[in-house]
C-alpha cells in the first residue's frame, strides 16, 4: 500500500514513517522541510505545506491512503494548524481521489463518558487547561466527520519519547489511562493500522494509550 504521512518530521510523523516502511508499505513522506527526512528504500519524499491547498493536493497524489500527523508545537498557543490544515488536506483528498484518511487527534477532545470517573475527571481538566487547542483540533474533527472520505480519527493518550512495546488498549470508546504516558511508536503502529487493515474502524473515532 502507498500511504502519504502528512507531518512526517514530526513525533509521531516519524515513528508512522518508520512503522509502515517497517511493515512494507511505500511512503510518501509530506513536510514542510522536506530535506531534514534522510533517504530510505520505498520512501518518497514531497514539500508539502497544509495551508497551500493545491500544494498539498500535488504532495499526496497517487497514494492510496492519507495519515495526517500534523499539530501545534504548543497546546497553550496553537494557532490555526488544525483547523485551517484540515480542512485543505480534506479538499487535497478529494482532488486527488483518495478514499482513506487517518486523523491524528488527542483523548483530550473526548466528553469522558468511555473513561473511569477519575480519568473523566483527568480529561476534563485537561479540556480547561488546553482549552484553545482543544478548539482548533474541535473545528478539524468536525469537518473530517462530515467529509464523505473513508476516515478514521484517532485520539490518543499523552505520548512520549520511548521504546515501543505494540502492546496497547485500542478501539472505538477503548478506556485507559489518558495521562499514562504511551510510546510515539505504539501510537505510530495504531495509526497504521487505522489506515491499512481496520475496515471495522472506518468512519469511526477511534482510542488508544495504556
Amino acid at each position: 500500500m502507498k500511504i502519504a504521512i502528512i507531518g512526517a518530521t514530526g513525533g509521531t510523523g516519524r515513528k508512522v514513517m518508520e512503522r509502515a516502511l517497517e511493515l512494507g508499505h511505500e511512503v510518501v513522506a509530506v513536510a514542510r522541510r522536506p530535506e531534514v527526512i534522510p533517504p530510505a528504500e520505498r520512501l518518497i519524499i514531497r514539500q508539502g505545506d497544509v495551508f497551500d491547498e493545491p500544494g498539498m493536493a500535488k504532495a499526496i497524489a497517487d497514494t492510496d491512503a492519507v495519515i495526517s500527523c500534523i499539530g501545534s508545537p504548543s497546546n497553550f498557543s496553537p494557532g490555526t494548524v488544525m483547523s485551517e490544515g484540515i480542512p485543505n488536506i480534506l479538499a487535497a483528498c478529494q482532488w486527488t481521489g483518495i478514499k482513506r484518511l487517518v486523523m491524528q487527534s488527542g483523548i483530550n477532545l473526548s466528553n469522558g463518558k468511555e473513561l473511569s470517573v477519575v480519568n473523566r475527571w483527568a480529561v476534563s481538566m485537561m479540556r480547561r487547561i488546553y482549552w484553545k487547542a482543544i478548539e482548533d483540533k474541535a473545528i478539524a474533527e468536525h469537518a473530517v466527520i462530515q467529509s464523505e472520505l473513508d476516515w478514521v480519527i484517532v485520539r490518543a493518550s499523552v505520548l512520549k519519547y520511548a521504546d515501543g512495546t505494540l502492546k496497547y488498549t485500542t478501539g472505538p470508546s477503548a478506556r485507559f489511562a489518558p495521562l499514562r504516558p504511551l510510546p510515539f511508536i505504539d501510537c505510530a503502529d495504531c495509526l497504521v493500522r487505522a489506515a491499512t487493515r481496520e475496515q471495522a474502524w472506518v468512519r469511526k473515532i477511534v482510542n488508544v494509550g495504556r
